[in-house]
């Protein structure tokens, strides 16, 4: 298998991450439901991650 590298614009990126952000519920992440705090907080560490590295890319 080969794969094309291709370009993302930055601002579609933030548009995702900022939708993938507004789906978490803050009161998940410490929730009762271990499963869905587990998923909340890993996703916020994903888009904060995601978040770094498009900083980092962009300066």
């Amino acid at each position: 298998m080969s794969y094309t590298a291709q370009a993302v614009p930055v601002d579609e990126l933030e548009d995702l991450l900022q939708r993938w952000e507004s789906s978490i519920d803050v009161a998940d992440i410490a929730g009762d439901d271990a499963r869905e705090s587990v998923r909340a907080f890993t996703m916020q560490k994903c888009i904060e991650e995601l978040r770094e590295t498009l900083g980092k890319h962009q300066a």
